[in-house]
């Protein structure tokens, strides 16, 4: 009989080796996508902390589905850049990414997040907001899209970081006592 191998996620920092797979992931997920030498200096910043989420069973650790970058500088941090392939969204992968940066931000004492978000990026909105992240700005027609039109870009922040949000749950406070 055979048994099907169960499949577990795992967040790891990226390295110069997952740069193809980032620079392929960004441009399913957006009309700009990044190539692999903009990747490949983002990594070289000192500044910046990028994770990369593969797909593992007992025997393979697969490539990375989804990866997220920030840049930080004193104690304030934007989220560059978060993309999971769309093969593997809605299965939870955005939310571990966004989930360990929290928690190496905060670690790293971290006391403002930022990010910029589509308005009409519904998905992403929903996943920032359980975070914690709220609107304080906008930028109109920040974002061009393939078919012309131009969208609105939402500044969102968290301040301060505090233990429910780093564990985007609502119970977290009581999770985050046992840490």
């Amino acid at each position: 009989m055979i048994f099907p191998l169960k499949t577990t996620s795992l967040v790891m920092p990226a390295g110069f080796a997952d740069m193809e797979e980032m620079a392929e992931i960004h441009a399913r997920c957006f009309s700009r996508g990044w190539s692999s030498s903009e990747f490949q200096s983002l990594l070289l910043d000192k500044h910046v902390e990028a994770l990369v989420l593969r797909r593992t069973t007992l025997r393979i650790t697969d490539k990375p589905v989804g990866f997220v970058l920030a840049r930080s500088v004193l104690d304030e941090a934007e989220i560059l850049t978060i993309a999971v392939d769309p093969d593997h969204q809605k299965s939870g992968c955005g939310r571990q990414l966004m989930q360990e940066m929290i928690r190496q931000l905060y670690a790293n004492r971290i006391s403002k997040l930022f990010l910029e978000v589509d308005a009409h990026n519904k998905a992403a909105l929903s996943l920032y907001e359980r975070f914690g992240f709220t609107k304080v700005g906008e930028r109109k027609g920040y974002y061009l899209h393939d078919n012309g039109q131009a969208s609105t870009a939402w500044i969102m922040q968290i301040e301060p970081l505090g233990k429910r949000r780093i564990l985007g749950t609502p119970e977290g406070e009581e999770k985050a006592s046992s840490l």
